[in-house]
Parts: C-alpha cells; structure tokens; sequence
C-alpha cells in the first residue's frame, strides 16, 4: 500500500511529460531516467561515484559521533563543561557548513581532509544536543542507586546513562546522517571531481537531464535505505525501546 502513491507520481510524470505538457529538454521522464541509472549502473560509474560519497560521508559522521556524545555526554554532567562548550555551540550551530566550506578548503586544503571536516562540523551539533538531552533526561536516583553499590564513576556512565540515553543519541545520529549526505553533496558540487555531487553537477553543466534526475533519485534512495538501516539498528540494540513506542 505505501507504494501506491510513488506509483501513481511516476504515471503521472511520466504521462505529463510524454504529452508535451512539460518541456523534455528540461524534464526527463522516468523511463529515460531508468534507463540512464542502468546505464551508470551497468558501466561502473554510479559505484565509484557513491563509494566516494560514503567514504566522505561516513568518515565525516564517524568523527562526529564520536566527538559528539563525547562532549553531549560531559556537558549533561559537568557544569564546567556546560559553561566552556554551550556558548561555542550555540554561536557556530546557526551558521551554514557551506558558508565555512571555502575557508575549510583554505585551511585543509582541496582533498579529503576538508570535506570529512566540513561533515563532522555539520554533523556533530545534532549528536551533541540529543547526547546532552538524553543524559540530563535520566533519573538521578539511578545514577545514585549505582554509586551506593559501589559503582565507580566511569561504571555509572557506561552502565547507566547512556544505555538509558540511547534512544536520544539514536535520534540525533539519524538527524545527523541525513545532514552528512546533504553536505556532502554540496560540497562536491564545490570543490570535488569525483563523488555524486560532482555526478549531478556534471550532468547539468553537459545538459545530461536523464543522468541529473537519476542522480537525484539515488541520493533519495541512499537517505531512504540508510535511515531504515539506523531505525533497524535501533530495534536490534534497544529492543525495550521498540516496545516502548509501539
């Protein structure tokens, strides 16, 4: 049922555009949509293209993730920590990755380094709040309960908050992922010539409409299958909070 209406919008494009009623210079229709996937499916060029962006993509988020909860996790229980990192955080979170995205290339210049950089900076204000949101969520009378048994600070925090803050940094990871593939296809349409940011680019620059719009499809498809993998990692890891919601 819940491909009923992707069905219905491919029709219906695809008759809009086969009647005239759009200029197909400018609209491809689905069919030659599907035919140029295949075609850079079938040559090599979608897999190193992707394999690009997710190299990028992922080692932008991993460094996130990690510095993220980190610094989430320490806020939420240090007042120090709140005060040194809260106003850094609140001052950088409103500005646009690819408003920073030319000095990033200035400072680590015109490879990897930059755009992995660029992603992690994107990535890790959502990871830090969830984190932080999460920590300060959980009951203090766990966090005492386990110090009068004998628990040492470091049992306490693996333990104790975060598998109970867990559900949180599973939102903020999730928002996060999704920011780490919009970043990093636009930052390969600024300064990259490979990846599936440079694809979509190209494509326009070479009036190749099939191959942008078939691009497009496969960021969405990519967001879409990713996310599902996150939310079927989630139930795996945290069974109880899939019952819990259910």
């Amino acid at each position: 049922m819940k491909l009923i209406s992707p069905i219905i919008l491919l029709i219906v494009w695809e008759a809009v555009v086969r009647l005239g009623l759009v200029d197909a210079r400018l609209v491809a229709p689905p069919s030659l949509v599907a035919v140029e996937l295949w075609t850079i499916t079938r040559n090599g060029e979608l897999a190193a293209a992707l394999g690009v962006s997710l190299m990028r993509a992922g080692a932008g988020f991993l460094l996130a993730a990690v510095v993220g909860v980190a610094i989430g996790a320490l806020m939420a229980r240090s007042r120090v920590a709140e005060i040194a990192f809260d106003p850094l955080i609140e001052l950088f979170r409103p500005v646009s990755p690819l408003a920073l995205f030319p000095l990033f290339i200035l400072w680590f210049g015109i490879g990897e380094a930059s755009k992995i950089l660029i992603i992690a900076f994107a990535c890790s204000f959502p990871i830090v709040l969830n984190t932080y949101a999460g920590v300060r969520a959980i009951d203090a009378t766990f966090v005492r309960a386990s110090r009068s048994l004998g628990a040492s600070p470091w049992e306490v925090m693996r333990t104790v908050i975060l598998p109970a803050s867990l559900p949180s940094i599973f939102t903020g990871l999730r928002v996060s992922w999704g920011i780490a593939l919009i970043v990093i296809i636009a930052a390969e349409m600024i300064g990259a010539v490979k990846g599936i940011g440079y694809t979509v680019l190209y494509a326009q620059q070479t009036f190749r409409i099939p191959l942008v719009f078939a691009s497009i499809a496969v960021i969405g498809a990519l967001g879409f299958l990713t996310d599902l993998g996150f939310r079927r990692l989630r139930q795996y890891l945290l069974p109880w909070y899939r019952e819990l919601v259910e």
